[in-house]
């Protein structure tokens, strides 16, 4: 067999594997980024879709709460727009005691004051921090938030009560590729929510299910959780919500800003990230990932944020499946397979009771058990730990990928126990992994490699339907 040689991410570094020469190695590449990127907010924000420019929107003597996207997505962009949204602020008259900034961290860890001071950068952080306005969103305190109903979809609408509770809101967000065809963008509906809430639209009513494969896909599509959701607030509250969404490409660099009403804001936001965002691959017989040390909700060293690693990746098809039915996916990772009970707290329990089900809905109904356990709440409200019910959000998100592939194997583990008891298969190296996938999808197999999947702006695999 004819091969090349792909490094991949693989810990703290990267790691040479050889694959067939044919193989198609995707990985995202920067657009054109704005050459003046101060300038494209401030126009964004006199010019914003379907909303009147923030100038005319504030006005003196408002209360103002500002949401922003948390630590799990990069600081330039907020480095670089929230200054100018608060010299707006002021030239309208409204006063610095006025201004409240809330950390959008939805169901994620709430963030130490030096990671938001990082996160923010010195303007904001030096200015407001000391006064008590850079708060952490809480999504299990009663006391701070507000709850408004429930869809006819069947979600929950309860939020942030001091951020529906200001005069003007404003939430300065990222426009980055979700699985399907979704990207983020519009967070009030999720960043700012409830533990209730969040469960209405994470929970089993998510997981696509093995016999509904092609039909779960279209459904989710055409019927957005966060515009329904958002639709809801809009009118309980009787005002939209100020935003200032970025495109970005590495590191954080500004691409796009757009500013406005949640619909205002979608439509041109999601065009431009399809076009930076969307790469054409075939559908794969064999899909590589590279894992780095940590990403998204931590250190990969943890089993669950490395298996998440693995089996999230195929679910960023936008259109037919990126791996066929029956295909395999090879991790390659590093991973030791433990858990930090500081940091993800029921992350542990939550792989035990998924070791006692033939199916992750089957745990649905430990999931009230778990959110109510007082030891994993005071590590979330007092030590910077992950709420109780995330890992149950983990082990729902790798099932669509568990159901759809023959095996997922990750490969370089030292540790391959804790990967056993996820249904997960394990090798030594890629050339081991390499057979065994050959095993099951025979000889000159379509392969796709990731490489940078999780330490570049996530990318999405459009395959022809």
């Amino acid at each position: 067999m004819s091969t090349r040689t792909v490094a991949v991410d693989f810990g703290s570094g990267t790691i040479d594997i050889d694959v067939p020469a044919d193989s198609v190695v995707v990985e995202f590449e920067d657009p054109p980024l704005l050459k003046d990127p101060e300038a494209a907010v401030r126009q964004a924000l006199a010019e914003p879709y379907d909303s009147a420019p923030l100038r005319e929107r504030a006005k003196p003597g408002m209360t103002v709460a500002i949401g922003f996207d948390d630590i799990t997505r990069p600081a330039l962009p907020p480095q670089t727009i929230l200054p100018i949204v608060v010299e707006e602020l002021f030239a309208c008259g409204i006063n610095e005691r006025d201004i409240l900034f809330i950390n959008a961290s939805s169901n994620h860890r709430k963030n130490t004051p030096a990671e938001l001071a990082a996160h923010l950068g010195p303007e904001i952080y030096a200015r407001f921090g000391p006064l008590g306005q850079i708060i952490n969103h809480d999504c299990t305190d009663q006391s701070e938030l507000t709850y408004f109903g429930v869809t006819d979809g069947g979600r929950v609408v309860e939020m942030n009560r001091r951020f529906v509770e200001a005069d003007l809101m404003i939430y300065q967000g990222n426009v980055f590729p979700q699985p399907f065809k979704a990207y983020t963008g519009t967070g009030v509906a999720i960043g700012l929510a409830s533990t209730k809430s969040i469960a209405s639209h994470h929970s089993f009513h998510a997981i696509p299910s093995s016999n509904k494969k092609k039909s779960s896909v279209t459904d989710r599509a055409k019927r957005s959780v966060k515009v329904e959701m958002t639709e809801y607030l809009d009118a309980a509250l009787g005002r939209e919500v100020f935003y200032i969404n970025a495109v970005t490409g590495i590191g954080g660099k500004l691409a796009g800003v757009y500013a406005g009403s949640a619909k205002g804001v979608k439509p041109p936001a999601w065009e431009f990230a399809d076009k930076i965002f969307n790469k054409p691959v075939p559908q794969a017989d064999v899909m590589i990932v590279g894992i780095p040390e940590s990403y998204s909700y931590g250190n990969a060293d943890d089993t669950l944020i490395a298996a998440v690693g693995a089996c999230v990746p195929p679910r960023f098809s936008p259109k037919a499946p990126v791996l066929r039915e029956g295909g395999v996916v090879i991790a390659m990772t590093c991973s030791r397979g433990v858990v930090n009970t500081e940091t993800h707290p029921s992350y542990q329990d939550v792989i035990d009771l998924y070791g006692r089900y033939f199916s992750v809905r089957d745990m649905v109904d430990h999931e009230d058990e778990f959110n109510n356990r007082a030891d994993y709440r005071h590590k979330y409200t007092h030590g910077f730990a992950y709420p109780p019910l995330h890992g149950f959000w983990i082990i729902y998100e790798l099932e669509s990928t568990l159901q759809r592939a023959s095996s997922v194997i990750m490969a370089g583990v030292p540790n391959p126990e804790p990967f056993r008891t996820l249904g997960l298969q394990v090798a030594r190296d890629f050339e081991a992994a390499w057979k065994m996938a050959l095993k099951t999808v025979g000889k000159d197999p379509v392969t796709v490699v990731a490489p940078t999947f999780h330490t570049k702006p996530k990318i999405k695999f459009c395959v022809d339907e």
